[in-house]
C-alpha cells in the first residue's frame, strides 16, 4: 500500500520544492534535477542562444544543467538567481571550474526583486517558479526590463490539470493553465512568439510513471 503523507509532511513537501534548504533541500535539488531535466532542456532549446550571449535563469535549483547551455554557442555568460542559499552553495561547487573562468555567476534574490541591470541579457528562461511568485505581474516586469530589445524569454511550467492531481500542490502553490500565462506574458509587454506543449513521463512518489503535460511559452521583450 502506498505511504499516506499528512498533512505536515506535504506542507514540508511544498516547502521544499519551492525554497530548498538544509540537507533535505539537498536531496530536493537532486530530484528535481533529475524530474525537471526534459523540461530545462526543453526551455533552453527554445531560445535562439548565440555566441556571446548573456543569459539569466530564474530559479537554477542545482545548476546541474547549466553545462548543457554553455554548449549552444562559444563565450556564453549566464547569471542565475535564486532564492535558496543551499540550492546557490550546491550550484558553486557544482559548475565551480565555470565560476573560475568567468562564465557563470550566482546571486541570492528574494523572488521579489531582480537586482540587475535594464537590457542586461539576451535570453532568459526559468522552469518551474512561477507557482512561486508572489507578484507574478511585477517579477514579469522586472524581466521585460533586463532583458535586450527583441530579448527572447521562455516560461516553461507544468500544467494545471497536471498539477492539481498532486497532493501537496495546495499548500502555498499557484497553478497556471497555458491561457492565463499568456495573457500574463502579454499584459506585461512580452509578445508572444511561440508556444510549445510537451508530455514526458515521469516517476510520482509511489514510483509509478504518469504523464505529465507542460508547456514552454516563448515569448519577446519589446
Amino acid at each position: 500500500m502506498e505511504h499516506q503523507h499528512s498533512t505536515a509532511d506535504l506542507e514540508n513537501i511544498a516547502k521544499q520544492l519551492a525554497c530548498p534548504e538544509g540537507a533535505q533541500g539537498i536531496k530536493t535539488g537532486e530530484l528535481m534535477s533529475i524530474n525537471n531535466l526534459g523540461m530545462t532542456h526543453a526551455a533552453i532549446d527554445a531560445l535562439v542562444i548565440e555566441k556571446g550571449d548573456i543569459i539569466l535563469e530564474i530559479g537554477h535549483g542545482n545548476g546541474s544543467h547549466i553545462e548543457y547551455l554553455l554548449k549552444k554557442a562559444n563565450d556564453i555568460r549566464y547569471f542565475g538567481a535564486d532564492i535558496s542559499e543551499t540550492m546557490i552553495t550546491e550550484a558553486r561547487k557544482i559548475n565551480a571550474a565555470f565560476i573560475e573562468k568567468g562564465l557563470v555567476h550566482f546571486q541570492l534574490t528574494n523572488g521579489i526583486d531582480l537586482l540587475y541591470a535594464d537590457e542586461q541579457f539576451d535570453n532568459a528562461f526559468t522552469v518551474n517558479t512561477l507557482s512561486f511568485w508572489p507578484e507574478p505581474i511585477q517579477y514579469l516586469k522586472q524581466i521585460r526590463d533586463v532583458l535586450k530589445p527583441n530579448g527572447l524569454f521562455a516560461l516553461c511550467f507544468a500544467d494545471k490539470t497536471f498539477m492539481e492531481k498532486l497532493p501537496f500542490t495546495p499548500y502555498g502553490f499557484t497553478l497556471y493553465g497555458v491561457e492565463k500565462v499568456q495573457q500574463l506574458l502579454e499584459s506585461t509587454g512580452f509578445t508572444i512568439k511561440n508556444t510549445i506543449k510537451k508530455l514526458e513521463q515521469v516517476q510520482s512518489s509511489g514510483g509509478e510513471y504518469v504523464e505529465r503535460a507542460y508547456y514552454v511559452v516563448v515569448a519577446s521583450a519589446n
